[in-house]
């Protein structure tokens, strides 16, 4: 995954308004950096790293929006939106067959025949989504994207008087980048530490879910302020990026048993002559439903150690000194 580029600057001491296009802009730039990597088909980590970036942009968005004006911003959002959606479609049809291919080299014939005719099945998803990708990522598209996201961030920016507005008294400045930094790291915490109860309930799937898009939004946030602490956020970031592999990892097996368990119900329905032919697969699919629950076993595990770690070590009260500095 490629990493996120520092953002430089940026004066922490200024309004936080000034600094919202300093920051989105680059955050643009990087992705559409990407997209001739995302259009190499041959090497599909390009997919992945300019999906990232566009995570990195939404999450930035999502994080200024108390100073944007939701309006101005819906029509670049649901663009952006479109995009990152499309190469989500491909990545994941990447990585399943990069997955089910690394299987199949050490499974028996019998489980390799019914593995093939499931990657067979997710190749022949995999080109039409790549023709999407492809028109998505059109350069002239993508350029009037870029105008039209740059335009709409410049018209969507409240003024910063304007957010703390007191009748019958002059406007008060709003808060410096600092201040608004802390606050929404802050606000980024609290909603991690609210859904940590999901990892006393490991067979609810949603809330652990949950969990892992509030550890992905803190550790993006972290990137995006780390300016104003140096490199004082580096540990705690290190450790909410591995709870969010740990919680990314388990999502992915609960996606693989959903898929596979359904696979199986809709061969259970067919005909006894019709399933004979698909015996293979069926096999494949009931290796591949018990591989992923060990699996997922596993993954939970680590994202259980890391939170009690996290608690253990007295993370949150020392986050809190850090940004407070």
């Amino acid at each position: 995954m490629a990493k996120a580029k520092e953002i430089i600057g940026i004066e922490c001491d200024a309004a936080a308004t000034e600094a919202v296009p300093q920051v989105l802009s680059p955050r643009l730039e990087e992705m559409f950096l990407l997209h001739k990597a995302a259009l190499d088909f041959k090497d599909p980590e390009g997919v992945h790293d300019m999906r990232v970036a566009s995570r990195r942009l939404r999450s930035a968005l999502r994080d200024f929006a108390p100073h944007l004006r939701k309006t101005k911003m819906a029509a670049a959002t649901k663009d952006l939106k479109e995009i990152a959606d499309k190469l989500g479609v491909v990545r994941d049809l990447d990585v399943a067959i990069i997955a089910l291919e690394k299987f199949q080299k050490g499974a028996t014939p019998e489980i390799s025949s019914g593995l093939q005719r499931i990657i067979d099945d997710q190749k022949a998803k995999l080109d039409p989504a790549r023709k999407e990708l492809v028109q998505a990522l059109d350069y002239q598209r993508l350029s009037q994207l870029k105008r039209n996201f740059l335009q709409a961030v410049e018209d969507a920016i409240v003024p910063q008087a304007a957010t703390t507005p007191t009748s019958g008294s002059p406007a008060r400045p709003g808060p410096s980048y600092k201040v608004y930094a802390r606050e929404t790291l802050l606000k980024r915490l609290r909603e991690l530490e609210a859904l940590s109860p999901s990892l006393f309930e490991p067979q609810k799937t949603e809330p652990l879910h949950a969990m892992r898009i509030a550890a992905k939004r803190l550790r993006y946030a972290m990137e995006l302020f780390a300016a104003c602490w140096g490199d004082q956020l580096d540990v705690f970031s290190n450790h909410v990026a591995r709870m969010q592999s740990a919680l990314g990892e388990l999502h992915d097996c609960d996606l693989w048993i959903e898929h596979f368990g359904k696979r199986l119900s809709r061969l259970k329905k067919k005909a006894s002559s019709e399933r004979a032919t698909s015996h293979d697969e069926r096999d494949a699919m009931l290796w591949l439903l018990s591989h992923f629950s060990r699996l997922r076993t596993k993954h939970f595990r680590e994202a259980l150690k890391l939170w009690h770690e996290w608690e253990e070590g007295d993370t949150h009260n020392r986050l809190i000194s850090t940004l407070r500095a």
